[in-house]
């Protein structure tokens, strides 16, 4: 679904932020200064709609694309990477699981295929997106 948006409006205008940002992940608190939080809601919503972003937590959002052979919204640079980035957005310290180390160090050949992270400091949400999600090492590992 494409929308097209005048140049002044506020969806536009947070459209054009979201664009310019580096970052996959996206959360409430990097556009709250556009505006106030009904009118933040409401072009989320839109966005949502569209397929520009997707929401993998309470307040995190990643940027998405339409895929042409599924005709669904998929994340940019994968649902691992979003979540990693939106742990360190939010100050979470973590680092990767045991099976990530281990192929990443040369111990295992055999390569990880769910995103598991070992988390360094409190955070109690979930991220998920369809049928992925972030799984933490060890139950809920806050130090």
């Amino acid at each position: 679904m494409t929308k097209k948006f005048y140049k002044n409006s506020f969806k536009f205008k947070v459209l054009e932020r979201i664009r310019q940002m580096p970052d996959t992940a996206i959360l409430r608190k990097d556009i709250e200064d556009m505006g106030n939080p009904r009118q933040i809601s409401r072009c989320f919503k839109t966005l949502l709609e569209m397929g520009v972003l997707v929401k993998i937590g309470y307040g995190i959002y990643a940027k998405a694309y339409i895929s042409d052979s599924i005709d669904k919204p998929v994340i940019q640079g994968g649902f691992g990477q979003a979540c990693k980035e939106a742990l360190t957005k939010k100050g979470i310290k973590w680092e990767a699981g045991s099976a990530e180390k281990a192929y990443n160090t040369g111990v295992s050949t055999q390569i990880p295929i769910r995103n598991i992270v070992q988390l360094k400091s409190r955070f109690r949400g979930h991220l998920n997106y369809g049928n992925k999600k972030l799984i933490v090492e060890k139950g809920i590992n806050a130090k």
